[in-house]
């Protein structure tokens, strides 16, 4: 069976699996299909938020330096 997945872009955080699932064509029909949708609508938005969220670590985070020899 095919499989969908949503990842986090990798440049901005660890290439995180945000969503994850296992379709079939029956399930790109009908109601069906409008549910798939939906979650996919909110697994992108999962995955835009959780890109946001390490944008702003990364700024708020100190630089590292490295050690005085």
């Amino acid at each position: 069976m095919a499989q969908i997945l949503v990842l986090t872009d990798p440049s901005e955080t660890d290439g995180e699996v945000v969503y994850s699932e296992s379709v079939g064509s029956v399930h790109l029909e009908g109601h069906a299909g409008d549910q798939l949708v939906e979650r996919l609508r909110w697994a992108v938005r999962d995955a835009q938020v959780a890109e946001h969220r390490a944008v702003l670590r990364a700024a708020a985070a100190p630089e590292e330096r490295p050690a005085a020899a």
